[in-house]
């Protein structure tokens, strides 16, 4: 199976302005076009982002071939960086099934690396359509690779478990989303990691 194979561009257009485009099989279900805006000043815990996708659903057999179904999805969000790791999140868009909702996620980044996080999504998708459960949520785990490596290292694994998986709240996979990659080298998560330095 191939999961992803794509081509990013990442630029900074504006001194607190990023950007991404993502082109190619974006994760293991769609491929298509992946662009992002996010607006994250170095020196504050807030920051603000658009991203807009156009994809198309693969073939089960995780190789090229596309399926007929398309979508359009989105979400504008806003990040919070709180004292002692922990970070919240909010998105309001469209999902990959066509349903407009919002998802609300809080994550802890702990001094190892590892983080936990939980999130919860509600959707126009009925309470009886979306089935037992009512709506998205789960809990997630981001376990660093240089944690048992040994050796500096940025890749991570992450691990979600969720009671229930349905269509409704699905959002794309979509790699290196601008956050993530910028966070760690601002200013409020530089200098609450500046310690292990002198580790």
């Amino acid at each position: 199976a191939l999961r992803n194979l794509s081509i990013e561009y990442f630029a900074r257009p504006a001194e607190d302005v990023y950007t991404r485009l993502s082109i190619g099989y974006l994760e293991p279900m769609f491929a298509g076009v992946s662009g992002e805006v996010l607006w994250q000043p170095v020196d504050t815990r807030f920051g603000f982002g658009v991203e807009l996708n156009h994809v198309w659903q693969r073939d089960f057999d995780q190789q090229f071939g596309l399926q007929d179904y398309s979508v359009t999805s989105g979400h504008i969000s806003a990040y919070y960086s709180l004292a002692q790791g922990y970070d919240l999140q909010l998105d309001v868009g469209r999902y990959l099934a066509g349903d407009w909702g919002a998802t609300i996620s809080v994550d802890r980044t702990f001094s190892n690396g590892w983080s936990i996080g939980a999130f919860a999504t509600l959707t126009d998708v009925s309470f009886e359509d979306f089935g037992e459960g009512s709506f998205d949520k789960g809990i997630r785990l981001n376990i660093p690779f240089g944690w048992f490596l040994g050796t500096s290292s940025r890749n991570e694994q992450l691990i979600t478990v969720r009671p229930i998986q349905r269509d409704g709240g699905a959002r794309l996979e979509v790699p290196n989303r601008l956050h993530g990659l910028v966070r760690d080298y601002h200013e409020p998560s530089l200098g609450e990691s500046w310690g292990r330095v002198w580790r």
